[in-house]
């Protein structure tokens, strides 16, 4: 889908009223927040922190819900298909809002959601176990051209995050490695420090406290600059891989949603980021807020959808 179109889509399927509503209304009950990952991974650590501090700018309940399953898609095809009346919104993020559905055959498609507000967005930090054969990104890719088929790597679904940059780093360096897919980053974590695996590629939230115990050991950040948290720690352009990939979180809405409702929304989730209370919370995991309102968001995320394409035909997704 083109820009043009997804901003179209996105504008019209916004105006879109829902009978029978009263927008002056909204909200006048709890609304589920949809993480479509497993517990323990970044996307539950910043949902519950998210849904823990949201209640007084909202003016009711968000609740965090899990619903994992195929990799993101139960949790984002339940949003899709739920009333498009606020009550309902999708923790989305790039691979299953804007590259899942462009490669595969999916139960929603990219304009069956209109963006709502994005919360933050952060690098991959490429992980080894400190007991490894490798402590550098070189090192690892050579060790992998040396033993072909023996490097394997925690990973959470096919064209997920992790997914992704492994396949941008296969691509860029054309070493072999093999991914084991856990269906999230709290359970491929947890398989990598178990010993199953030798490395993985994940949010700071989630290998954060594992880097700082000496558990594992950071290679290199999927970004253009180091990140503030990790200064020590080279960009992978710097250790010799051109592997970039940023990974956002956000807000998303079924496609349908009054414009009126999506403000309102986008409003609350932009005075929640001002809390001094959540940005405390969201500090102790290492992460830190980038927030796009709705209109910001949604050209964001239709320049994404675009640049997905590509990312999908260098990896070979889209085969």
């Amino acid at each position: 889908m083109t820009l043009k179109k997804l901003l179209l889509a996105t504008t019209l399927s916004a105006g879109a009223a829902v009978p029978g509503l009263a927008q002056e209304d909204f909200p006048t009950r709890q609304i589920e927040f949809v993480t479509p990952y497993p517990p323990g991974g970044s996307h539950s650590l910043h949902a519950g922190i998210i849904t823990t501090a949201a209640e007084p700018h909202f003016g009711v309940s968000l609740v965090s819900v899990i619903r994992a399953g195929g990799g993101g898609a139960v949790g984002a095809t339940e949003v899709a298909q739920a009333d498009p009346d606020g009550y309902t919104l999708l923790f989305g993020d790039p691979t299953i809002n804007s590259l899942r559905p462009q490669v595969e055959d999916l139960a929603y498609d990219i304009d069956d959601f209109v963006p709502v507000a994005r919360i933050n967005y952060s690098p991959a930090i490429f992980v080894a176990r400190a007991d490894s054969p490798f402590s550098t990104l070189e090192e690892m890719v050579t060790y992998a051209e040396e033993n072909p088929g023996d490097l394997t790597y925690s990973s959470d679904n096919l064209n997920g995050w992790t997914y992704t940059v492994f396949e941008l780093l296969k691509a860029r360096s054309g070493a072999d490695m093999t991914g084991v897919e856990y269906g999230g980053g709290g359970p491929a974590v947890a398989r990598l420090l178990g010993g199953e695996t030798m490395a993985y590629a994940g949010d700071i939230s989630v290998v954060g406290e594992h880097i700082e115990s000496g558990d594992l050991v950071p290679l290199c950040v999927t970004d253009t600059e180091r990140m503030e948290a990790l200064p020590e720690v080279p960009t992978c352009p710097e250790a010799g891989y051109d592997v970039v990939f940023q990974f956002w979180r956000g807000a998303m809405a079924p496609a349908g949603t009054p414009p009126e409702v999506i403000a309102e929304l986008s409003d609350s989730f932009e005075a929640l980021m001002e809390d001094e209370g959540f940005l405390r919370l969201i500090g102790r995991i290492g992460s830190s807020i980038q927030f796009a309102d709705h209109e910001e968001f949604a050209e964001l995320w239709a320049s994404e959808v675009e640049a997905m394409a590509a990312v999908a035909e260098m990896t070979g997704a889209a085969e």
